[in-house]
């Protein structure tokens, strides 16, 4: 039976290792593809010296970082051949954790003074406040029910789907992902139901949260299925 599967393609190989198989018997059929595959390529008449790329899916397997150096040194003993990535099905326990805050709405009451900055992963509703000189970062939205006259940055660092709901006409600043907007001598308007967001432009916008379903449907439905 066969514990390895090659298929190819665009720009390279993908292998499947079976979740029924051992281990050992995977690396086996692994030393004995790549030798076949390392002949094939120096019998050719003209040689390819192109690096080919390897992305390995162990299914529902979850290799040990002890297992996943195993396997890349056995490929690229072949200097032509190296592993792009190796993925798996399943996740960590760590990885699984990660996910869940960052799809956890929190609720922080957190008072940031001048000169402290906070990070919480995913999502917040805050109805603490952020003191001028402080700021409050969130991976995810922010939602605010509190007092913010600091600086408040939602999709940190690099989230642009995120927004910010809610009343910052007190606001030094406002920041979602590397976008960022001067709120001190604006003459923007907000309400608590005011959104700010990344608009198709990739500049920061205001709407209301009655246009939430066009601004992000995604979000939208999200919120109606809660």
């Amino acid at each position: 039976m066969h514990y390895v599967v090659l298929k190819g393609h665009q720009g390279g190989y993908q292998l499947t290792l079976k979740q029924n198989g051992g281990f050992t018997e995977i690396i086996a059929e692994l030393s004995a593809l790549f030798a076949k595959l390392n002949q094939e390529r120096a019998d050719q008449a003209q040689p390819d010296e192109k690096i080919v790329g390897f992305k390995i899916d162990t299914e529902n397997r979850l290799l040990t970082d002890e297992e996943k150096q195993k396997i890349q040194a056995l490929i690229e003993q072949y200097p032509q051949f190296r592993v792009e990535q190796i993925e798996s099905g399943v996740m960590t326990r760590a990885a699984a954790q990660e996910w869940k805050e960052q799809d956890s709405l929190h609720t922080s009451r957190l008072v940031i003074r001048s000169g402290q900055e906070v990070k919480i992963d995913g999502d917040v509703l805050f109805i603490g406040a952020v003191h001028r000189g402080g700021i409050l970062r969130a991976t995810g939205s922010v939602y605010v029910i509190g007092t913010i006259e600091g600086v408040i940055h939602a999709g940190y660092p690099d989230q642009e789907t995120a927004i910010v709901v809610g009343d910052l006409s007190q606001a030094i600043q406002v920041r979602i992902a590397d976008n960022v907007d001067i709120l001190a001598d604006s003459d923007q308007t907000f309400t608590p139901r005011s959104v700010t967001y990344i608009n198709d432009l990739h500049l920061l916008d205001y709407g209301d949260l009655d246009e939430l379903k066009t601004i992000r449907p995604k979000l939208y439905n999200k919120i109606g299925e809660a």
